[in-house]
């Protein structure tokens, strides 16, 4: 089989790789960069870079329609799955595609939308959201009230206003075609789950504790956890919605029960502790395997975790747990050549210089999907 994986800036990508390579497939990747990561993986790929779906959509379409007429499956990863929702597909070429249908996926991405389509189990929450279209609909926090104010569809905790005041909040750009929420503020351990779901299914799930956090917002450390609300809560949502694709849950734990903050429909680094456990056999289907291996250890993104936080460990002390946490966890990139991290983080660090961004969004703001702020949506049907 021919098999298409997107974004492949994704160390995840690499564990997709690996699935397939296990069946004997052929394998493609698409991406805008010049050096994404997994490129370089030891298994044989062609990579095709294609413009970004963001910033010139025709383009973008263009490039990848000739790409999922030669695949046989194709694999989204990150959020330019948001674009190839909006490609005009025929019902062959949707098929191929694996991720849900439009109506969920974009209900998910929104983060008041998405709480109509989870499921009621025990122990699990859904904090108090309003949308906010005009900054006169703000409430502003008061000591009986704690809340954060986010754009619909932001990420990475981007642009999160904690604590919402008129000093934080009055030069803040907000509409119809960008709304925000504003939602009850919950304390407590901030816990992540990744499911990969078929048809309704869950074929392969990991719960984790984020630590590590660029910008206070995106792990590069996974602690590997285990709670039974969660498993409970992803297998009652894939039967209700007839889940197909990858999905992940973001979740604070209070000391007594969980609440859901936001959902993503797509790949995220928990699909690293899934280890060897899935494989896309030969006949195209995947499947689980060796379901005992699913990993206990730790793990993280590279070899850049002293670089990253090592200052900000030393000045608190903590540069010996730093270490500790450092060596007893797995090298997601191991696999890779020493090179690859360097040239990926060297043309991050040129993006985040060029456009004048912080990391995180240098890294994804040419594929993310922001509603009806994209040009092209405009004129789109979702």
């Amino acid at each position: 089989m021919n098999i298409l994986i997107t974004s492949p800036r994704a160390p995840i990508v690499l564990e997709w790789i690996r699935m397939a390579e296990r069946g004997g497939h052929q394998i493609a990747l698409c991406d805008s960069l010049r050096f994404p990561l997994a490129r370089f993986s030891r298994t044989p790929v062609q990579y095709h870079q294609i413009p970004a779906p963001r910033l010139a959509f025709s383009g973008y379409q263009k490039a990848i329609l000739p790409l999922i007429e030669w695949a046989d499956w194709v694999i989204p990863t990150c959020e330019d799955i948001f674009y190839l929702a909006q490609l005009p597909l025929n019902e062959t070429q949707k098929q191929k595609c694996f991720m849900p249908d439009n109506a969920l996926l974009f209900g998910l991405h929104h983060k008041i939308e998405v709480y109509q389509h989870l499921p009621q189990t025990e122990h699990i929450r859904f904090p108090a959201s309003r949308l906010i279209t005009q900054i006169s609909d703000v409430e502003y926090d008061t000591a009986a009230q704690k809340t954060v104010l986010k754009p619909i569809f932001s990420r990475f905790g981007r642009s999160v206003i904690r604590g919402v005041t008129p000093e934080n909040t009055q030069d803040l750009s907000i509409s119809t075609e960008y709304p925000w929420v504003q939602q009850q503020f919950i304390e407590g351990q901030a816990l992540c789950n990744y499911a990969v779901c078929v048809h309704g299914k869950v074929v392969g799930h990991s719960i984790y504790r984020p630590r590590y956090l660029l910008n206070q917002s995106a792990s590069t450390y996974f602690e590997p956890v285990e709670d039974a609300r969660i498993q409970a809560f992803i297998h009652a949502f894939a039967e209700q919605t007839g889940y197909h694709g990858q999905v992940a849950f973001d979740f604070i734990d209070d000391g007594c029960d969980l609440w859901v903050l936001e959902c993503n429909p797509r790949a995220t680094s928990g699909l690293h502790l899934l280890g060897d456990t899935l494989e896309i056999n030969t006949s195209g289907q995947l499947c689980a395997i060796n379901c005992q291996s699913v990993s206990s250890q730790p793990m993280r993104a590279g070899k850049l975790l002293p670089l990253l936080f090592g200052w900000e460990a030393f000045k608190k002390g903590e540069w010996q747990t730093l270490m500790a946490d450092y060596y007893r966890a797995k090298d997601v990139t191991a696999s890779l050549p020493s090179y690859a991290a360097w040239l990926a983080l060297g043309e991050m660090c040129y993006r985040q210089w060029r456009y004048h961004k912080p990391l995180t969004s240098a890294s994804t703001f040419d594929i993310e999907f922001d509603g009806c702020q994209d040009d092209h949506t405009k004129h789109s049907t979702v």
